[in-house]
């Protein structure tokens, strides 16, 4: 073997042992290290460098070296004595079993390999249940050969790393007898001096004579024990070749399994990207022979020209409980779904490592991946200057994203004679991709971006430039105008929140709320600036005081006066807005919030434990005590006496005395305790007279139609229809049903409308409509019961019992009030109440 030959297969190895896929000189002074402390011998940085081509050559490498480093692969790779720079001819394998120990051995060695490069730790990845089923099937069959087939990142080389482990293991019968040699390409290949048959290749690995048969050694086999031969073919993606070399790569394989012909002793599974399987199977398409010889597997799209499907519900909750050691229900489940793309998961393991507490209910974990992978696949790789330069173009001619995800590949032809290995690149790496369209039957040629997230990454970057990076009221309002129908607007939105985050300008986030954003979107995007704001505090201490001092809580506070409580949002986000502020103001509000989902859940224990913590604030401003009012609610729920009872006339003075001004949250959420707290007590002519006080005494405020004056109406025209019924109330109710068909012009919240749906129900009921009523309440109960508004619930079944006992149904009247029991001991609820 020349010493050429064998220094491409050192360099191979050395990358192998080391996980290194893409060398730079900077990797040279690492393996250098690495040498000396496996060996104690010492070979220099720039012997390394001179190795790999970094520096330059002036004459042979001494056999020092070429010992050394073959002893340095030596314990990963048995058959490296050919390295070890004497004449002596290698030793030729003549039976069965040397040839059989020999395969294992390298299989054995690439395995390792495998487990080095691997992006997570390989313990915590698993065995895909399809490439099972798909490769049992394969080896039963008359197929010679098949191919995983994906975009890149869908663990491929895993997959064939878990398939050889099982076949290695003896555990299944069906192997028994069968050799199994896992292989990369690129220590085939990847030489100065390529040889184009890829059976050769084979028996040098193998250590088989030049003149013997590979083909007839293994059908011996075959015929004697019916044991097969495996060929696992890996690292296409990492060959350095010219395209005349791979097409002489794809000729060698091709003739490797026309030599094969009809023998089912032999079977090759390769491992190539979607856009180098295209390229071989150009090679075989016109061959009806090799095309029957191919075993597509049973899930190949040729859309997406893929055979790997992403990863199951439960294989991502198994890699999951790996990497968390928990329970995954405990992961949002739009992140779990993002984890279904594999190279995903490998991102999410390095930010778990950076976090161990790394989980959010909004999709900040997405923005998180989909910003690593592009630093990964883009900004970290070849031509990256050329990449975004071509995909800036992309997004310029897709009219920044009005004209969907694709343009014509001749709207291209400058940018891809200018940028043709970026380009390549970019196809390859699976950010692109190219398909093709006929349109009256001409054919024509697109490209378009594979990940629409990614689309929307350089679609957010070219709207930053063209505003010069300044993200103001007008900048938001341009994504209102530009993109008010386009499904791009909510993600640029988020992207722009990430952005304002990371450069510490939270006062821009305030812009936000101009937008005609309906309550869902408010909400989400008030717990994601929250989220962001967390996170970015994490290695940032200085964030909660630039918070404060920028006024954004006031801004946040402001919005969370539409009191959403049927909107996990809501709740999640004054949790989290909890964690990024140290000031006893705001914490009072978010605590006292939080109160409210205390009372409607008419959790006893959690109203106590939130009245300890309310106990430490100070209340100087606010109308009335939030922890004084959260003992009374107290006592009334465990149906016990309080030295803090409060009489309606107490409460008529402290709201005559705040004014007529607007409404403060302070004010709105004292009087919301207030009104929970008549609702406990069952008057419900107090109730209606504190509500009635409550408008007239803020009348500049209950003038607009707000989502907080709309709930506020709602409650009263609900108390009002249950002692109240009438002209009036019907008025009530007329206007309320109007404003609710507008809801999106007006942002009714989801939990003003259910009230209104409770409020209508008892109208009907009042009118004899009892069936109407039944539908009616029902729908209230059960939007009730998934946000945990427990009181409201109770309200919602009496009205049920109520209708069936004025239709003189016992039954259903039993049958509820059963439920109603069972819903009272489920949820731990003081039977007063």
């Amino acid at each position: 073997m020349d010493e050429t030959t064998i220094l491409n297969e050192l360099k191979s190895l050395i990358l192998s042992k080391t996980g290194i896929r893409t060398i730079t000189p900077a990797d040279c002074k690492r393996i250098s290290i690495e040498i000396s402390r496996t060996l104690n011998k010492n070979v220099s940085e720039t012997t390394i460098k001179r190795l790999f081509g970094f520096a330059v050559v002036k004459h042979n490498f001494s056999k020092f070296t070429l010992t050394t480093l073959s002893e340095y692969v030596n314990d990963e790779y048995s058959g490296s004595e050919i390295f070890a720079g004497n004449s002596n001819k290698q030793h030729v394998i003549h039976s069965w079993k040397e040839i059989q120990e020999k395969a294992t051995r390298i299989t054995d060695f690439t395995l390792k390999g495998v487990k080095n490069r691997s992006g997570m730790p390989y313990e915590l990845t698993i065995s895909r249940k399809f490439a099972e089923h798909d490769f049992e099937d394969f080896f039963k069959s008359n197929y010679s050969f098949t191919s995983f087939i994906s975009q890149p990142g869908y663990g491929r080389t895993i997959i064939l790393g878990h398939l050889a482990e099982r076949f290695l293991s003896n555990e299944l019968p069906v192997y028994k007898n069968s050799t199994l040699l896992f292989i990369t390409a690129y220590t085939l290949f990847n030489k100065e001096h390529v040889s184009v048959n890829l059976e050769d290749q084979l028996k040098e690995q193998l250590g088989i004579h030049s003149n013997d048969s590979l083909i007839n050694h293994i059908n011996k086999n075959y015929n004697a024990s019916g044991g097969k031969f495996i060929i696992f073919m890996d690292g296409f993606s990492e060959l350095v070749l010219k395209n005349d070399l791979k097409k002489q790569l794809f000729d060698s394989i091709i003739d490797f399994i026309c030599t094969i012909e009809d023998s089912n002793s032999i079977k090759l599974v390769m491992s190539m990207r979607s856009t180098t399987w295209i390229r071989f199977y150009d090679c075989i398409r016109h061959s009806a022979f090799l095309k029957t010889k191919w075993f597509p597997g049973n899930y190949f799209n040729l859309n997406e020209v893929s055979n790997v499907p992403s990863l199951t519900e439960k294989e991502v909750d198994l890699i999951i409980s790996k990497i968390n050691r928990y329970d995954v229900q405990a992961i949002n489940p739009k992140l779990k779904n993002q984890l279904k793309f594999p190279f995903h998961i490998q991102l999410y393991y390095q930010l778990k490592e950076e976090d161990p507490h790394f989980n959010y209910s909004t999709n900040i974990t997405f923005y998180e991946l989909i910003s690593r992978f592009i630093q990964d696949k883009i900004y970290r790789s070849n031509y990256y200057t050329e990449k975004i330069l071509f995909l800036k173009k992309v997004v310029q001619l897709t009219e920044y994203g009005k004209n969907g995800h694709a343009v014509s590949k001749d709207d291209l032809i400058s940018e891809l004679s200018a940028f043709k290995n970026a380009y390549t690149e970019l196809l390859s790496d699976g950010i692109l991709m190219e398909e093709k369209s006929h349109e009256e039957f001409h054919p024509r040629e697109f490209v378009r971006f594979i990940h629409p997230h990614i689309f929307e990454y350089f679609l957010f970057i070219e709207l930053l430039e063209k505003f010069h990076l300044k993200v103001d009221r007008s900048f938001f309002e341009y994504i209102r105008n530009e993109y008010d129908n386009n499904q791009a607007r909510f993600q640029l939105l988020q992207w722009t929140i990430r952005f304002i985050t990371r450069i510490g300008d939270f006062k821009s986030l305030t812009f936000l709320f101009d937008l005609d954003l309906n309550n869902y979107e408010r909400n989400y995007l008030i717990l994601f600036i929250a989220e962001n704001l967390e996170y970015k505090s994490k290695f940032n201490p200085d964030t909660i005081k630039a918070i404060q001092e920028q006024g954004l809580h006031e801004a946040i506070i402001k919005q969370m006066m539409s009191f959403d409580f049927a909107d996990s949002c809501f709740k999640d986000a004054v949790h989290v807005w909890i964690q990024i502020t140290d000031s006893e103001a705001y914490l009072l509000v978010y605590q006292s919030l939080l109160l409210l989902f205390d009372v409607f859940s008419l959790d006893h224990k959690r109203i106590g434990k939130r009245s300890e913590i309310l106990s430490q604030y100070s209340s100087n401003t606010w109308p009335a005590d939030p922890y004084k009012i959260s003992k009374a609610i107290y006592a009334k729920v465990m149906d016990v006496s309080s030295k803090n009872e409060f009489d309606l006339a107490h409460f008529e003075a402290m709201i005559l005395n705040q004014g007529t001004e607007e409404l403060t949250i302070e004010q709105s959420i004292t009087y919301l305790l207030i009104i929970q707290l008549h609702f406990l007590s069952g008057d419900m002519e107090k109730t209606s007279k504190m509500i009635r006080l409550i408008l007239n005494q803020h009348p500049s405020t209950f003038s607009r139609r707000t989502p907080h004056c709309i709930f506020f109406m709602n409650i009263y025209a609900l108390v009002n229809s249950k002692i109240n019924p009438g002209k009036n109330t019907d008025k009530m109710e007329k206007i309320l049903v109007m404003l609710d068909r507008n809801k999106m012009k007006f942002r009714i919240t989801k939990f003003s409308e259910s009230i209104l749906r409770l409020m209508q129900a008892n109208q009907m009921k009042n009118k004899e409509e009892y069936m109407a009523a039944y539908d009616l309440a029902l729908e209230s109960l059960q939007l009730f019961k998934r946000n945990q508004l427990n009181l409201n619930c109770l309200m919602a079944y009496n009205l049920i019992i109520e209708i069936f006992t004025a239709l003189n149904d016992p039954i259903r009247v039993n049958e509820y009030k059963y439920d109603r029991l069972c819903f009272i001991e489920d949820n731990n609820i003081p039977v007063n109440c």
